[in-house]
């Protein structure tokens, strides 16, 4: 007979033990704040696809902007200025109404700097006019934005309801009300995101799974055996070690693409000893991305721009390549500059199998050729994004995924007004090329001034681009609807699930 204490715990656990979703995903690392304005990981991406919808949203199949929250939208010849219209009859997961103000409001708080939102300068000086009766809401901006459209797919720009925006930083309304096809039903800390269909979304007809679990999963190793195990029907990242085996036994799921993503360096030049640009291009100038890439890029390429060579007509722009005298004698040019001593360097990275293989390359790369000692500090997610942030690091591991299909998105970034900044970096010759890039109607004028802006960045290494990164993606054979794509779009709401019994007689 089993010890009644122990039939007790039993209980216990089946009782707080949730259960089993019609889809659950390996999502990553967890989430820090359920914010679709504060938050800008790709782990928190993929759950805002689901809770929040934008006044337009992307095709995962074309990357074409679709309409989302609103039915119609169109912009001046400047675009300067915007107009959407609102679906009739729009609510909120509570099934209270979502409204004209809801936009405005929300755009409103993205902007003030209270919000401490990374994407401020998205809505920095506009003014926005509500036309109730007709549905339309103008948006108007002091610079030309030929992108809107598909910027407002981006959750940033989604709606938040009045609970969120009146609650106080890092609170989360209890039930925290959405706009997107689902709504949050559980939040576990470091287990998982339980969400269920939204049945007011204006697409509730046509979601097709009734809840999903968004599970935390640091280790990408843990991710791959779940996925192995038909524990999980999707994995954003697979281990490195892993990629020869899963590219010659799965070639119909693994397949490895380009994404609109860069992983690269972000060198602190706010204060010594990054502030000297001698130092920082030894250390650009010693790293072999080639043999990088060999060594510890998972099968990802090496990446020589910061922009991925996924825009027609945008031209390539190379940062310096691997040369070990140059490198040398920049060293030398920065100790006499600093007085012979450059002191202890410090490489911080977010935990992961990728990053720690990365930076102990670029650790040994940066001894053999420079005869450098750099520290490796490893943190978890939650502690390296606010030393980032804070400008609290020497050099810096970063990724970034673009938010829509175009150069500026990954040059804005290093804008002086930017808050996705993160470098110290502020030059007016810069700032003035992305100014009037983006003055720019014509696509073709637009990349040329974008270009030479991409050449000041490199040139000055500010940052140091390492790899291209790819789509790793495992999705299994039993989820339909699921498409790839460079910009990692998901449809929720488009998903199904086949059982195995009806993959086994397809």
């Amino acid at each position: 007979m089993a010890n009644p204490s122990w039939l007790t715990l039993l209980l216990l656990f089946a009782a707080c033990s949730p259960s089993r979703a019609e889809l659950t995903i390996a999502n990553g690392p967890d989430v820090e704040v359920l914010d679709p304005q504060l938050a800008n990981t790709t782990a928190a991406a993929r759950i805002f696809q689901a809770l929040f919808e934008g006044l337009t949203r992307l095709d995962p199949l074309s990357l074409e902007v679709l309409p989302g929250l609103a039915d119609e939208w169109h912009s001046n010849e400047s675009a300067t200025q915007w107009r959407f219209h609102l679906r009739d009859e729009l609510k909120w997961s509570d099934g209270t109404p979502l409204t004209l103000e809801d936009v405005q409001e929300s755009w409103f708080r993205l902007a003030a700097p209270a919000t401490g939102a990374s994407y401020a300068d998205w809505m920095r000086d506009t003014r926005i006019d509500l036309f109730p009766d007709d549905g339309w809401l103008v948006v108007y901006f002091p610079r030309p934005m030929p992108l809107f459209d598909r910027m407002c797919a981006y959750h940033a720009l989604a709606p938040i309801p009045k609970a969120l925006r009146l609650a106080g930083p890092g609170s989360l309304p209890d039930p925290l009300p959405s706009s997107g096809p689902y709504r949050l039903v559980e939040r576990r800390i470091r287990d998982r995101i339980r969400v269920e269909a939204n049945p007011y979304s204006w697409r509730a007809d046509s979601v097709g799974l009734q809840s999903i679990d968004f599970r935390t999963i640091d280790s990408q190793f843990t991710a791959l055996n779940l996925f192995l195990t038909d524990e999980v029907l999707y994995t954003p990242n697979v281990p490195s070690l892993a990629v020869p085996k899963l590219l010659a036994k799965f070639p119909q799921i693994y397949r490895p693409a380009p994404q609109f993503a860069t992983y690269f360096l972000r060198f602190n030049i706010s204060q010594p000893p990054f502030n000297n640009q001698d130092l920082r291009l030894a250390l650009s100038l010693a790293v072999d991305r080639e043999a990088l890439a060999k060594q510890a890029g998972g099968g990802r390429p090496a990446a020589t721009t910061l922009v991925p060579q996924l825009v027609e007509g945008y031209q390539r722009v190379d940062a310096p390549s691997f040369d070990a005298d140059k490198a040398r004698e920049h060293l030398e040019r920065a100790r006499l500059a600093m007085g012979g001593a450059i002191g202890r360097l410090e490489y911080i990275y977010p935990s992961s199998e990728l990053n720690r293989a990365v930076a102990e390359v670029l650790q040994q790369q940066w001894r053999e050729v420079l005869g450098v000692e750099v520290a490796l500090v490893n943190l978890e997610n939650q502690s390296f994004r606010p030393l980032q942030r804070g400008l609290e690091y020497q050099v810096s591991h970063s990724s970034w995924i673009g938010d829509y299909l175009d150069p500026l998105t990954f040059l804005e970034l290093f804008h002086s007004y930017s808050s996705n900044n993160r470098t110290g970096y502020s030059d007016s010759s810069y700032d003035s090329l992305l100014d009037e890039a983006t003055a720019r109607p014509i696509a073709s004028e637009r990349f040329e001034l974008l270009a030479q802006a991409e050449t000041m960045l490199l040139e000055q290494a500010v940052v140091l681009p390492l790899l291209v990164d790819i789509s790793q993606e495992l999705a299994s054979p039993r989820l339909h609807g699921f498409h790839r794509n460079a910009a990692g779009v998901i449809d929720w709401a488009a998903l199904r699930v086949r059982s195995t019994e009806e993959d086994k007689h397809d």
